[in-house]
């Protein structure tokens, strides 16, 4: 019987022992900070949420990874060589050692009333600056800390990184520090030696960025209009020269300059990197670089830029302003314009969802404009990067927004063989709106996607849900159903192409329908496939997939708002079609066409419903992120979480396990629950024995894999197979070997540290040497030319030689005119 006055699901004795929720750090923000060169240029090193990732510059490949922070970090810096500096919001400062990895020392910044900290800097004269929230809540306060002495240089200054730049380091500790003000409308800049304080305006156009070169007085600033200025005698002109550089359309979000001054670097929402010669009208262009420029930061010794860039790319562009590597994190989709705010949130961030692909393990979500990305949440890494548009990305002008082609929605054949996508491109300032649905096949040769089926305009308007037909039906004879806002739902199926040019199957429509000219809203399939189920507004309607005739129609006087989502139960739970509306949330039994229990007036509105794909199990997700898992019979919840995180969440997912957990829940032991914020973060609903993803799933690196392309390598095989008996090769027991361990070292110490070989031969050679015992010697003559064996054999677990006996009064120089070139045989 329907329960009318519920206002939550049935309390239930929660077992939040072995249960947490853990973000996702594995794969988190990497241009959230500009990255740091090392003093070498042979490192790049960036913050990630909580942790430091050392990345060679060469190959692109993480070489260390450093974690000891509690909290999130807000800069980096380069003490001295091979020194690295990281510092979090909560003012600790960590002293890490590059090559090794290691925690060298913490430090604490104490300010009394201060809590957090926005940004950290580091000019290499013994002084940290960082800048914490000030009275004015849309600026923060600079401070520099000097062992135990602090000294506020700013106030109401930008909270942001590039808001604050210094320079003119003389080498005898004094600096020229300059920041924008948190309204943007000028340049305070302030002289620590002469103690000269400016603040420089120009005209309403507010700036947007800073930098200033470290030994020359020289600074530079962008504004929104996409003006760069560079300023000269800054600190004792008051009203100083400055020289106008103007490409960008839109504002710059980063200037830097070289390390000897020469050129000038900047970027911005047009996706172009710009060099400037300064003092000459020479500029060179690194256009299409994928995303918004962010960060810009040039290496030491001037081989490289690095940027980073809004998509959580960082790219490594070398001298001959070529993209020389390219180091991705987990990326961020830019929500839509004009779907921000309120129910629309979903749509504008992640449309797609979260979507599982049996063929990989992996999950479907939305990356880039016009692209689809596949994670491995087992590995926390990204598998592939997708383009589903196939079109140029196209940058907004000064007053216009110009929109690109976005993918809305995705769906996987139950085998992993075929994707449909649904793309869509509006430009509204030409009334232009174009929709596509395609389908993708998987070419197992390829190892990946190819485009089969491409219609144009599939609805007379917005596509709402697409599912593709599970069960042995939907293998043999795949089908998709869509549902679309023209009141349409379409059944389409995989038919026979071939003509006399080839042969082929392609996608089309099969049958179009409608009811009652409502809107259908929800759509989801049984799990056999047998059958079909529509939800027209408060209505649900079932039908036979294969004949697409309806069998029965589920509504009740209790059901008064538009159901949203909708899915069928799983396992012994089959019969059960669980509906959420709104506020409420509902189950119907399709086989005694009758509903079973009515949750409603929920506390917060329904964001998602996802069922577990190894079990019975559900869970709901509300906007204020609480977490109700339950099964499909019963109201009653079997786990209740609050405060899952402090964001809203937007999506939601059950993630298999490779292997079954033994002592845990029963709707943990087959799969986590994955959620996601609608500021992309990833949080795992897991059990607490589980300590981040499986190690033996990851797979090491080769060195291989890491050197550039050559036509050799496009013909060589990574991996050969053979059917020859592989012979077990013989291992040597060296235990016992002198000199063992003199050849060891000598091997692994690097050549450029070795001592000249004159200082080095004697002791080498007297280590090789084995003083014999005359009375436990053997000596075994060779029967045909009298000659020894050169190597010495094991025998017994003793070593026993087999060359001749020597004189006890042979001396040391004998020794080591003997000829020893059996260390060189084989």
């Amino acid at each position: 019987m329907a329960n009318k006055k519920a206002r939550g699901p049935d309390k239930a004795k929660p077992n939040t022992d072995n249960i947490v929720v853990k973000k996702q750090e594995d794969a988190p923000d990497i241009v959230r900070q500009p990255p740091v060169f090392t003093d070498d240029s042979k490192y790049l090193c960036i913050a990630s949420g909580r942790q430091v990732g050392i990345y060679s510059v060469q190959s692109g490949d993480k070489v260390h990874c450093l974690k000891n922070h509690s909290f999130d970090i807000i800069g980096l810096a380069i003490k001295e060589e091979n020194v690295l500096y990281s510092c979090d919001t909560s003012g600790e400062v960590i002293e890490w050692d590059i090559n090794d990895g290691k925690l060298l020392k913490k430090t604490s910044i104490a300010v009394e009333g201060l809590k957090e900290f926005y940004s950290f800097h580091y000019p290499r004269n013994g002084k940290f600056l960082v800048s914490s929230p000030s009275i004015n809540e849309d600026g923060s306060s600079l401070f520099m800390f000097e062992g135990k002495r602090i000294k506020k240089i700013f106030k109401d200054v930008g909270k942001e990184t590039q808001s604050i730049a210094f320079g003119c380091d003389q080498g005898d500790g004094s600096l020229v520090i300059g920041a924008l003000n948190y309204q943007c409308d000028g340049v305070m800049v302030k002289d620590t030696k002469n103690v000269i304080d400016r603040k420089h305006m120009t005209d309403k156009r507010k700036f947007t960025c800073i930098a200033m070169h470290k030994e020359k007085l020289i600074m530079a600033t962008g504004d929104i209009s996409g003006r760069i200025l560079i300023w000269h005698d800054f600190v004792n002109q008051i009203r100083p020269v400055k020289t106008v550089y103007h490409w960008h359309t839109l504002a710059v979000s980063s200037v830097c300059f070289s390390s000897e001054a020469e050129y000038l670097y900047s970027g911005g929402s047009e996706k172009v990197m710009v060099k400037w010669r300064l003092g000459g009208k020479r500029k060179q262009f690194l256009p299409r670089m994928g995303s918004t420029i962010k960060f810009i930061v040039n290496a030491p010794d001037n081989i490289c830029v690095a940027t980073s860039h809004s998509d959580n790319a960082i790219r490594i562009i070398d001298s001959t302003n070529k993209i020389n590597r390219a180091i991705f994190g987990l990326v961020k989709h830019d929500p839509i314009r004009g779907l921000e705010d309120g129910e629309s949130k979903k749509e504008s961030v992640m449309p797609t969802g979260l979507v599982f692909d049996p063929r990989t393990q992996g999950i479907f979500f939305n990356s880039q404009a016009g692209f689809l990305q596949l994670f491995d949440p087992l590995r926390d890494s990204m598998i592939f990067n997708m383009d589903i548009a196939n079109r140029n990305v196209l940058t907004d002008e000064r007053n216009t927004v110009i929109g690109n082609a976005e993918v809305f929605r995705v769906a996987v054949s139950p085998t992993g063989e075929w994707l449909a996508t649904l793309e869509v491109w509006s430009n509204m300032s030409v009334g232009y709106h174009d929709m596509n649905l395609k389908f993708w096949r998987y070419d197992a040769v390829q190892a990946n996607y190819e485009l089969n089926t491409d219609v144009t305009m599939p609805h007379h308007d917005r596509i709402t849900s697409l599912a593709f037909q599970p069960g042995l039906l939907g293998t043999e004879y795949p089908c998709l159903v869509s549902i679309g806002r023209d009141l349409k739902f379409k059944i389409w199926r995989l038919v026979d192409d071939t003509d006399i040019y080839r042969q082929k199957e392609s996608w089309t429509c099969d049958v179009a329908g409608d009811f009652r000219k409502m809107m259908p809203t929800a759509t989801s399939f049984s799990e056999d496939g047998s059958l079909l189920a529509i939800a027209f507004q408060d209505t649900v309607t079932l039908w036979d997939p294969m004949t697409i005739n309806l069998n029965t129609t589920l509504s009740h006087n209790l059901i008064e708002e538009s159901i949203e989502l909708m899915e069928f139960g799983r396992d012994q739970c089959f019969r059960y079609l669980v509906c959420a509306s709104k506020s409420s949330l509902f189950a119907w039994d399709v086989i005694s066409k009758g509903l079973v229990w009515k949750v409603g007036k929920l506390r917060s509105p329904i964001r998602c419903l996802v069922p577990d794909p190894k079990s019975s199990y559900m869970a709901v997700v509300l906007q204020n992120s609480e977490v109700f898992v339950f099964a499909p019979s019963s109201s009653k919840p079997v786990h209740t979480i609050t405060n899952v995180m402090s964001s809203e969440p937007i999506a939601a997912l059950f993630v298999p396990r490779p292997n079954p957990l033994a002592n845990s829940p029963e709707w943990l032991v087959n799969s986590r629950l994955l959620i996601v914020d609608d500021q992309q973060e990833f949080y795992s609903v897991d059990d607490n024995s589980v300590c981040g993803f499986d190690e033996k799933l990851t797979t090491p690196i080769s060195h291989m894999d890491s050197l550039p392309w050559t036509p050799f390598s496009a013909i060589k095989a990574q991996k050969q197979i053979s059917a020859a008996k592989q012979i077990v090769p013989v291992i040597h027991q060296t235990n016992g070997i002198k000199g063992y361990k003199s050849v060891q070292s000598l091997l692994e110490t690097s050549t450029s540290t070795l001592p000249p070989m004159s200082r080095i031969c004697n002791s080498f050679m007297i280590d090789l040497m084995i003083k014999h015992d005359p009375k436990s010697m053997t000596v075994k003559a060779d029967s045909e030319n009298g000659a020894t064996n050169d190597l010495p054999t094991l025998m017994n677990g003793h070593i026993e030689s087999k060359m001749p006996a020597l004189k006890e009064e042979a001396t040391q120089q004998k020794l080591l005119t003997l000829d020893c070139q059996w260390i060189t045989k084989n």
